[in-house]
């Protein structure tokens, strides 16, 4: 069967804008660097989170709106996305949970620095249970362990909610209407309990927020042949900057959709420059293995930050400005610091994609697109554009 044609222009967005979160919570150890250093486009860099809610939607909705027809569809579509996302989720958590306080209780001991540490000394039961059956960012008040999985969590639970959704409405247009309808309920959610970009609590109407208002432009886009001058593709980014610039001055329900005008203008336009660029092997690279890159950088940033603390002495500092501990480093070395934790990031994520990733992704349940004869009068339209290559 032909795999549906991918958009390789939009696929280095997840990668460069996932590093812009990797360099973000490398404050940890190179929060005086000549990049962070009073830097307020970084400083607002958690909006790029709703970013990667919303192209997750369009991709989705792109990718298994004719696919996700019945009970058992359904249920393959949710394996698939568990094989995808939870075993890097379980190793970085268990790295978290119990490798890394060990790591540490035997360094203390055998230095002879021990001092009555236990390496479990903070642990939580229902954070640990919360993680394993990825309800963190449901459930919990604040961000444990591996903190960047609070998205993983609640995207999780974005996806059941695509799934039942589509399976329960047949026809496009029910299917459009169930999606505005969820982002209603989801920003009127968001608005009333006055929750700004949060990561746990309220952050799974966060996601379902952004989500759904991805697969709404897949249906925008797929409903209509639209051609936008290659301006407007530099016109919806220099509104993206500017909008994250002035974060604090925006809500988190309008920040998605400076993203929309991105994706449509990308979609709409002729093959401009800024395209062409987008869609060279590196950076297509960097998108392919993104989600490593998010679930990989936070134990980048804690083993570079122990080392400097236990092997250099380097002292844990409180930023006055933000109230977030931080290693007290001079600009230089935390500028090498924060290159070097990029790159070992970026090095991790390609062994996680090829030897952890892909290996359970084959394992995925084949799906097929609903025939056409099975499709009664009013039901969706195939409008995909397919490509030669296979699943």
């Amino acid at each position: 069967m032909a795999s549906k044609e991918k958009f390789l222009f939009l696929e280095p967005l997840r990668g460069v804008f996932a590093l812009v979160v990797v360099v973000v919570h490398g404050d940890h150890v190179a929060n005086s660097s000549y990049i962070l250093n009073d830097n307020i486009m970084f400083s607002n860099g958690t909006m790029l989170v709703d970013l990667f809610f919303q192209l997750s939607g369009f991709v989705i909705a792109y990718s298994y709106a004719d696919r996700v027809h019945n009970l058992s569809s359904a249920a393959a579509f949710q394996f698939n996305r568990f094989l995808r996302m939870y075993p890097l989720h379980l190793v970085t958590f268990l790295a978290f949970a119990v490798g890394f306080p060990l790591m540490e209780y035997f360094f203390e001991l055998i230095s002879g620095r021990a001092n009555g540490f236990t390496p479990f000394h903070g642990f939580e039961v229902s954070a640990f249970f919360n993680n394993i059956f990825l309800t963190q960012g449901i459930l919990e008040e604040h961000l444990n362990y591996n903190y960047p999985s609070w998205s993983v969590s609640v995207e999780f639970f974005t996806y059941l909610t695509f799934a039942i959704a589509f399976t329960l409405l047949p026809t496009k247009t029910l299917r459009i209407y169930v999606s505005v309808l969820i982002v209603i309920i989801s920003g009127l959610a968001l608005h009333l309990t006055d929750s700004r970009y949060p990561e746990t609590g309220m952050a799974l109407f966060r996601c379902t927020y952004s989500f759904f208002i991805g697969v709404l432009l897949f249906y925008v886009y797929s409903s209509f042949t639209v051609r936008v001058a290659p301006i407007f593709v530099y016109i919806s980014f220099i509104v993206m900057f500017a909008v994250w610039y002035f974060g604090h001055y925006f809500s988190s329900l309008v920040t998605p959709f400076t993203y929309s005008f991105i994706f449509l203008s990308l979609l709409w336009s002729e093959m401009t420059g800024l395209k062409k660029f987008l869609c060279h092997p590196k950076l297509v690279f960097l998108g392919t293995v993104s989600y490593g890159i998010y679930m990989i950088h936070a134990a980048v940033w804690y083993i570079m930050g122990r080392i400097l603390m236990k092997f250099f002495d380097y002292q844990m500092i409180w930023d006055t400005k933000n109230g977030n501990p931080h290693i007290d480093t001079d600009p230089t070395l935390a500028t090498i610091l924060l290159v070097v934790g990029t790159c070992i990031t970026i090095f991790l994520a390609h062994l996680s994609y090829k030897y952890l990733e892909m290996p359970f992704n084959r394992k995925a349940i084949k799906m097929s697109s609903v025939p056409k004869k099975t499709r009664g009068l009013g039901e969706y339209p195939l409008v995909y554009k397919k490509s030669d290559s296979n699943t």
